[in-house]
Parts: structure tokens; C-alpha cells; sequence
């Protein structure tokens, strides 16, 4: 049994947090985008099985064997990749097992850039898996076991474009974004996103309401942009935390901001907690095309896409 997952990376139009919990993680507020920029996940099944006893004893859920191939070579092809894990969660889950388990991933989305890039992987693991095996598990309870892997794995599950909140587990779908063109870029500098997180908590004392005011107001104006298909209105919303914090210490990614200004982007944002940045471009003018030449010229990586329906 063979089946290829299209894996999209995601972006973020809005993302504020609304609190730190006492086990350390951020609730969050904001909405996901799924953008055609991705990875292709190609799962190749060999003498599946389903949970039953069988006459020459009990069957083990799992893979005797997993092989997992990817074009990047500095990726892990192990249990350290999350594609791998999700394949051992999604066989622990259903008691399902098979003889020999191959993944390869064609990737394309740039790894640790803020958009998803590993959770998506690892969400068509679980959702190609879960078609191959007769769609033992829902699709909650295929997001139950993605967030087992990371926050961002449940949307990846969803796709399309969703109000986030608790630790981005929590999806409502919202309409996505109108028709138009992005450009991604991102110029590889690291971003540690537990980092991240820690120097928001400097800087907002914790998140503490006395210090910090999440917000609402305009995460409801880019909300209403979304329902009406207003780019402007939607552009003029957009709203990422991170970028006060990561920003000012990552100077490709001011540089990649300020060149998808100047080349007529909408808008230009930061995606999750970096590096990556996006630009928003109308759609069919040929804007976008040359503010990702302008891009490369500098010897930044960037892609032309659009918003994934």
C-alpha cells in the first residue's frame, strides 16, 4: 500500500498571547493560514496488519521496520524527526502494524523558519497512515494524537485557515484569506523558539494581566477582514508578538521585511517565532515575482504561493 501527502506550511496573520500557565506554556490567540508552499510525503506500507490475534500469537502493534529518506540532508531520518514519531504515535494508537514502513520526504518548506515545517510533515504521516488503514482514527482523533507531537500538528491536520487558541490545539475554521500572492522568504538565521517564548516573558512580565493586555480588539478586526474578504482590511490587521522580540536581533529578517516593502508588498510579516518572513502581494500583477527576484539577487531563499483553501 503506497499513498503521497501534499504536507502545506502554515502562517501566521495573527498571533498574541493571552497568558503563561503554570506548567510553563503560553495560551495563545491568533489564526493559522495554510499556504501552498510544501513538502510531498510519500508513505509506502508493506504486509499491513490489522489489532487481532492471530494463530502464531499475539501481534505487536508497530513497524518492524521504519525507513525514512528526505532531499534535505541536514534533517534527521530517525526518531528524531517528527515524522518518524508520528508514524510510531499513529501504530501505538490504533494497535494497526505492518512488516516494513518507508517515508520519504521531497521537501521544500525551509526548516525552522516559523512555518511548520516538521508538524506538517508529521501531520501527513498521520492523515496518509490513517487512509492507508481504513481511517481507524477521526479526524479529532487524529488531531488528539498530533498534539501528542507538537501544538502546531492539529492545524496541520485541519489546514485551511483557523482561529487558534489554548496552545494552538483549540481550531475553529474561519474563511480563509482572500485571493492574492505571498512571498516567503527566509535567510536561514536560527530562532529558539523556547527562546523566543522566554524573552517574551521578560519583556511582558510574564504575561501577567497587570503587565500584559492581549489583543482582542484588533484580533476581532482581522477576524471581520477574513468574513468580508477584505485584503486591506486584512493586511492592515495582521499582528505577530514574536517580532518584538526576534526582529531586532535577526537582521536578514529586518532585511527580507523591509525589501517585500519596498517591492509593494500589502503588508510584511514575520511567521510564528521565525526567521521566516512573508509578503503580501495582489494577486496576477507580477509584483510578487520580482520582489522574490529582488530577494534572491540579495541570496535570500523565496517562493511565490498562495493561500490554500
Amino acid at each position: 500500500m503506497k499513498t503521497t501527502v501534499i504536507a502545506p506550511a502554515k502562517i501566521n496573520l495573527f498571533l498574541d498571547i493571552t497568558a503563561r500557565r503554570p506548567d510553563g506554556y503560553h495560551e495563545i490567540s491568533g489564526v493559522m493560514q495554510s499556504i501552498s508552499l510544501c513538502d510531498t510525503v510519500t508513505i509506502e506500507v508493506t504486509e499491513p496488519t490489522g489489532m487481532y490475534l492471530c494463530s502464531l500469537g499475539n501481534h505487536t502493534a508497530g513497524a518492524k521496520s521504519i525507513t525514512l529518506t528526505c532531499t534535505n540532508p541536514d534533517l534527521p531520518t530517525d526518531s528524531r524527526n517528527l515524522a518518524w514519531r508520528a508514524a510510531e504515535k499513529f501504530f501505538s494508537a490504533t494497535g494497526r502494524g505492518c512488516k516494513n514502513l518507508l517515508i520519504h520526504i521531497e521537501k521544500r518548506i525551509p526548516a525552522a523558519a516559523g512555518m511548520a515545517g516538521g508538524s506538517t510533515d508529521a501531520a501527513a504521516v498521520l492523515t496518509g497512515l490513517n487512509d492507508l488503514f481504513g481511517h481507524p482514527l477521526t479526524p479529532a482523533a487524529l488531531c488528539e494524537v498530533g498534539l501528542t507531537l507538537g501544538a502546531d500538528v492539529p492545524f496541520c491536520i485541519m489546514g485551511g485557515a483557523q482561529i487558534t487558541e489554548g496552545i494552538g490545539e483549540a481550531l475553529t475554521p474561519i474563511t480563509p484569506m482572500p485571493a492574492c500572492e505571498l512571498v516567503v522568504a527566509c535567510g536561514g538565521e536560527g530562532v529558539s523558539t523556547p527562546a523566543a517564548y522566554k524573552a517574551l516573558d521578560t519583556l511582558y512580565g510574564d504575561f501577567d494581566p497587570a503587565a500584559y493586555t492581549p489583543r482582542t480588539r484588533e484580533l476581532a478586526t482581522l477576524k471581520s477582514a477574513l468574513w468580508q474578504g477584505d485584503l486591506t482590511a486584512l493586511c492592515g490587521s495582521m499582528f505577530n508578538l514574536f517580532e518584538s522580540v526576534v526582529l531586532p536581533h535577526r537582521s536578514v529578517a529586518r532585511q527580507i521585511k523591509e525589501t517585500l516593502l519596498s517591492a509593494g508588498a500589502v503588508t510584511a510579516m514575520m511567521s510564528g517565532s521565525g526567521p521566516s518572513v512573508f509578503g503580501v502581494f495582489p494577486k496576477g500583477d507580477g509584483s510578487a515575482e520580482k520582489a522574490r527576484e529582488a530577494l534572491t539577487a540579495l541570496g535570500i531563499p523565496a517562493w511565490v504561493c498562495e493561500p490554500v483553501r
